[in-house]
């Protein structure tokens, strides 16, 4: 596992190369993006505080709206800083959903993300739409950040999930491959996605997916579930976590964060 995590890293962009340790080879970031749809989520209601407190612990990239980086970029000015990850669509699926309908958005052009300050942008790529157009549009969405992206040399994440209203099951270990191995086929540098419940699941995702893929964290849960599904997913080949409110939404944020770190980069 180390020669192969070697010699992926030596095929990253210079800018996606610094969103992982240089010793792991993997990356532990934090997602506070959740409140772009969310508003104003318990303990996150300062959003200043919040992410003074997440820097404060130490991530290799914090995730966040582009409304955030200029509001409180200053907090990352300092060398050493954590690298910003720019949220650059709306997905508005699941308990997002408006007026029940399922709908998906770009929401910022890369050239204002990176103008801001991101060193990556992210955006979601969604299985399972109850209506195929949206899919259609999301897919083409991610082509144009592609393109975008990559003419101003910004590393793209897409978030390939299963987060449609058809999908019952949005830990399809099968059905995860599939939508992240077409998120790289399009051209993305790196892949967010769900932790499929298995070490065995998550190696299926790694094994058909020739880009690094990490795992994000959902709902906050007990600090030993989160423990167990981090540990699997870098058992079955994950190069990291992107978390949320698994980190932020704690009483505790420096403490979890440093238990996550030590799992991560072991």
């Amino acid at each position: 596992m180390a020669h192969r995590a070697a010699s992926v890293s030596r095929s990253l962009h210079p800018r996606l190369g610094r969103l992982f340790n240089r010793e792991s080879q993997r990356s532990f970031m934090v997602a506070f993006d959740r409140t772009l749809l969310e508003g104003p989520a318990p303990f996150g209601v300062d959003a200043r505080a919040t992410l003074a407190k997440i820097i404060e612990a130490g991530p290799e990239a914090v995730l966040i709206g582009p409304g955030l980086i200029k509001q409180a970029g200053d907090l990352f000015g300092f060398h050493g800083a954590p690298a910003i990850v720019a949220r650059i669509d709306l997905p508005l699926v699941a308990e997002f959903r408006v007026g029940g309908s399922e709908l998906y958005e770009a929401a910022v052009d890369p050239q204002l993300a990176a103008a801001l300050g991101a060193d990556a942008a992210v955006m979601c790529l969604i299985d399972g739409f109850d209506d195929p157009q949206n899919f259609a549009r999301n897919l083409e969405a991610v082509r144009l950040a592609v393109e975008s992206c990559h003419a101003i040399g910004l590393p793209l994440i897409v978030e390939a999930v299963l987060w449609g209203h058809r999908n019952s099951d949005q830990t399809d270990a099968a059905k995860l491959a599939r939508i992240c191995r077409i998120a790289a086929e399009l051209g993305a540098d790196l892949i967010k996605t769900q932790y499929p419940g298995s070490a065995e699941g998550m190696k299926q995702l790694t094994d058909g997916c020739p880009i690094p893929v990490m795992v994000l964290g959902g709902k906050a849960t007990d600090a030993q579930a989160v423990k167990s599904f981090t540990e699997g997913a870098i058992a079955g080949g994950a190069r990291g976590v992107i978390y949320g409110r698994n980190v932020w939404q704690r009483e505790d944020v420096a403490g979890m964060a440093k238990t996550l770190r030590a799992l991560v980069h072991g």
